[in-house]
Order: structure tokens, then C-alpha cells, then sequence
């Protein structure tokens, strides 16, 4: 039997700028993508539009799936996709059972790829401002699971002597292991810290001692998932808390907007001020269909005077993918005429080297024309767009772009862990309060905020060239 290909892939701790390039590399190519729960949906944001979201998340007490039913997942999606991507978080050898699940998949016989990640072991108390070594106080570290089942007292004989102790998984446990270090001669005052969902936007972290980290972590709310340090280390305060300071941190932000490319390109601007970001697109939330656009740029390629109506950047994209696959010379289309509505899909056909003929209703109406084709967005507010359109004596077409999109090609025994984007979504937004931006015309995005609940909440309105130059309020 023939097997498509399985890459365990470490997501590191959350931060986007924290995914290697080879995983990123192949998150965009997937055509599967099996996540756990520690992964943040804004590294999702990288997977093609049409591939298949699994979730195989794991929270104390309460498993989606077994460890050997996540095995048996990747054997099979493995038997009919060609390259299925296991996203873990963190590193996924270190305490994250890839090696378990990379045994599983060569005794089925199916190909395989290990990528390393950034652990959490280090990166997560970086982002909290603390190194784990330090010249002149600790020149080595020991990193183990906190974990009950895993043989704790064992762990912690030979680890009471670390110079820096990391902990993962612990915090359940961390009560007992403070007794337990004290018992192997470790000193209660010795320097602790607690930092959980490092480098997100919901980052906290508190810094104690060893017998008070505990009851101050619980009188504070501090939980799982987080990261425990115990050494001198844990005292250091040159680093600062250099990620909380950062001018957006805390903040979240939901890009609408016609495509994830371009969502991508703005939630960079926003991440590197400290934001949390996600983005809810047209292209994710629906399926392309090209035929139609096709037929139309064969038909522009023939010398007629033909329009183009374009309502979303979405639309501008796929206009110039298809001029491309019809290996057509833009300077050739002298009959050519390109209208955009929108001051941002105007910018956006500016990228692409092209001035639209026609930015209003009025210059739509005069343009001399025989054929417009009409993007249809599916927004509500066409009718607009396609009066102007005849009133300038031509035909006009529809162009549908966008379809329903269907649910990926998964066995059936494995549909129920399927995760629709929207859900991944409304799920983020129930995790806290965020901005709502819309990279384009707030009306025609308002669909996608209706997709995720949110439908009666303000878009801001995010110009072309950065999201802080436009804080302007659009409401419903």
C-alpha cells in the first residue's frame, strides 16, 4: 500500500516568529493538518485554504484523542494524503511523544520527517525575561515533566542539585515538588518563578520563592499551561519583562479580509509591537471557483472593450493568477478597462503595477465598455455596482468567485475531529476581548464577521499601507 508522507513538526511555544521556516514550509503545503491543543490557532493561519484542520488536543484530565488513536490518525490520513502535518507544540521530542509517534508511523512503513522546534523549556522563560543560565550564578540547566505518572520522586533525586531547574507540566504537581526539593535539601528561599502561555498575548508570569511560588501562583490564578523555574536564575531582573512591555502587548486583533496573504502581511505589523493577531478571510471561509474569471479574460484577451468591476482584493488576486495562466501580455489589452470601487482594492491593483479606469459609481456608468464583468462578493450591496455597470449601455456578467466550501476529504472515522475555521476562530474570540479590523470594505466583510458571531460589533477600517494610520470606526 501506498503511503503519502508525515512530518512531526515542533510549533514552538505559541509566538509566530517562533515557527522555523522549514515548518512553516510545510504548514503551507499540508493537506493535513493534525494540531494539538498548545498550538496557536494564528500558526494556522499558514495552511492552504482547502486543507483539512484536525484537532488532537490534549488538556489535563481530558483527552480528544489517546495517544495510540492519535498514532493510528497519522497511519491513516497518511493512506490518502499526500503530505500530512503533525503540528506540536513546543519541541516535539522534548516530553512531546514524537518519538513515539515517529515509531508508530515507520512500523506501519510510512515515510516520515522530524522538524524540530523551539521548546518552551527555553523560550518560554525568555519571553518572561528569564535566561536559564547565567554567567557567575548558573553555568548549567536540567529540564524534566513535572508529571505525576512519570515517575516524579525518581526525577527529582537526581535533579535536586540542578543549578536551574525547568519544569514542564507541573503545575498540578508543584505543591509536591516544592516539598520534595526541600526534603532533598534544596532551600525554601531559593528563587522560583511561574510564567504560563508564554510569549501570547495572555502571558503572565510571577516570580517567588521555592516554598511560596505555589500558594502565590493559585492566589494570583496562574495555571496550567506554564512553565516552572527554579534556581537563582529566577531572581534575575536584567532581562526586564522586555515581551509585557512592548507597546501592543496583551492586545488582540481579527483581521477580516478577502485573503489570508494579505491578512498575513498586516498581522506582521501588529505582532512586532507585541499584538496577538488572527484573521478570518474569504478565501478560507469559502472556496474559489475560476471558471467563470477564466472565460472573461479569454474573452478580454480577444480585443473586445471589456470591464472588470472588482468589489475585494480577493478578486484582484485571482484576475491577475488567471491572466498569468493565460500567458497573456497586459500591454496587448489596449481595450482593457479595470474598475475598483474601493480606495483599498485600489491600492492593491496599484501592487500589481495596474491604475484602475474607474474608482466611483459615476466613472463606472461613463466607461465605454461592452461587457462588464462584475465581481459578486456575496455581501448584499451588488446591486449598486451592477447598476452602474448597465447604466453605461453594456452587458454586464456576474463573475461568482466564491462558492461554499466544502469539508475536506478525511475518513470518516476521523471526521469528528475535523475543525472548521470559523470554529477555531469564535473559539479564540471567546478567550478574550479583541479588535475587530476590516482589510478592506467593512460592508463586504461584515459577512465574515456574522460567520463568527461578532456580526454587531464595529470593524475598523485598515488602509493599504498599515493598520496604524487608519483608526477610524465603521459601524455595523
Amino acid at each position: 500500500m501506498a503511503y503519502g508522507r508525515v512530518a512531526l513538526v515542533g510549533a514552538g511555544p505559541g509566538h509566530p516568529g517562533l515557527l522555523t521556516e522549514r515548518a512553516r514550509a510545510l504548514v503551507e503545503q499540508a493537506d493535513v493538518v493534525v494540531f494539538d491543543r498548545l498550538v496557536s490557532p494564528r500558526l494556522l493561519m499558514h495552511a492552504k485554504p482547502d486543507a483539512a484542520l484536525l484537532y488532537a488536543g490534549k488538556a489535563p484530565g481530558c483527552h480528544a484523542l489517546a495517544q495510540r488513536e492519535i498514532e493510528a490518525m497519522l497511519v491513516d490520513l497518511a493512506r490518502h494524503h499526500g503530505l500530512v502535518v503533525r503540528l506540536k507544540g513546543g519541541d516535539p521530542l522534548v516530553f512531546g511523544r514524537g518519538a513515539e509517534e515517529a515509531a508508530a508511523l515507520r512500523e506501519a512503513g510510512v515515510p516520515f520527517e522530524l522538524v524540530p522546534g523551539v521548546t518552551s523549556a527555553v523560550a518560554v522563560p525568555a519571553f518572561a525575561g528569564i535566561p536559564v543560565t547565567l554567567r557567575g550564578v548558573s553555568r548549567s540547566f536540567a529540564v524534566a515533566t513535572g508529571h505525576a505518572g512519570d515517575g516524579l520522586r525518581a526525577h527529582l533525586d537526581a535533579l535536586a542539585g540542578a543549578e536551574t531547574l525547568v519544569l514542564l507540566m507541573g503545575v498540578a504537581e508543584l505543591p509536591r515538588i516544592a516539598e520534595e526539593l526541600r526534603a532533598r535539601g534544596v532551600s525554601p528561599d531559593t528563587p522560583a518563578a511561574i510564567v504560563a502561555w508564554g510569549s501570547r498575548a495572555k502571558q503572565r508570569s510571577l516570580r517567588a520563592t521555592l516554598a511560596t511560588l505555589a500558594a502565590e501562583a493559585e492566589r494570583r490564578g496562574i495555571g496550567s499551561p506554564a512553565v516552572i523555574v527554579i534556581g537563582d536564575v529566577a531572581a534575575d531582573a536584567s532581562l526586564g519583562s522586555w515581551f509585557e512591555a512592548m507597546p501592543r502587548f496583551g492586545e488582540r486583533h481579527l483581521l477580516f479580509a478577502s485573503s489570508m496573504r494579505e491578512a498575513l502581511a498586516h498581522a506582521a505589523k501588529l505582532e512586532a509591537e507585541g499584538a496577538e493577531v488572527l484573521a478570518h478571510t474569504w478565501d478560507r471561509a469559502q472556496s474559489v471557483r475560476l471558471a467563470e474569471l477564466e472565460a472573461a479574460v479569454s474573452m478580454s484577451a480577444q480585443g473586445k472593450p471589456v470591464g472588470f468591476a472588482f468589489r475585494t482584493a480577493l478578486g484582484v488576486e485571482m484576475w491577475f493568477c488567471a491572466v498569468q495562466r493565460a500567458g497573456l501580455d497586459l500591454r496587448r489589452l489596449s481595450s482593457l478597462k479595470l474598475a475598483a470601487v474601493d480606495g483599498y482594492v485600489t491600492q492593491v491593483l496599484r501592487d500589481g503595477g495596474l491604475a484602475p479606469d474607474a474608482r466611483s459609481l459615476g466613472e463606472m456608468a461613463r466607461m465605454p465598455v461592452e461587457v462588464w464583468f462584475a465581481e459578486v462578493p456575496g455581501s448584499g450591496r451588488d446591486a449598486d455596482v451592477e447598476a452602474a455597470c448597465r447604466a453605461s449601455g453594456a452587458e454586464v456578467r456576474p463573475l461568482h468567485l466564491l462558492g461554499p466550501r466544502l469539508a475536506p476529504a478525511v475518513p470518516p472515522r476521523w471526521q469528528p475531529f475535523v475543525r472548521a475555521w470559523r470554529d477555531i476562530v469564535a473559539e479564540w474570540l471567546a478567550e478574550g476581548p479583541a479588535d475587530l479590523w476590516a482589510l478592506g470594505d467593512p460592508a463586504l466583510l461584515r459577512p465574515l464577521a456574522d460567520d463568527v458571531g461578532m456580526g454587531g460589533e464595529p470593524l475598523r477600517r485598515a488602509d493599504a499601507f498599515g493598520l496604524a494610520a487608519a483608526e477610524a470606526v465603521c459601524g455595523a
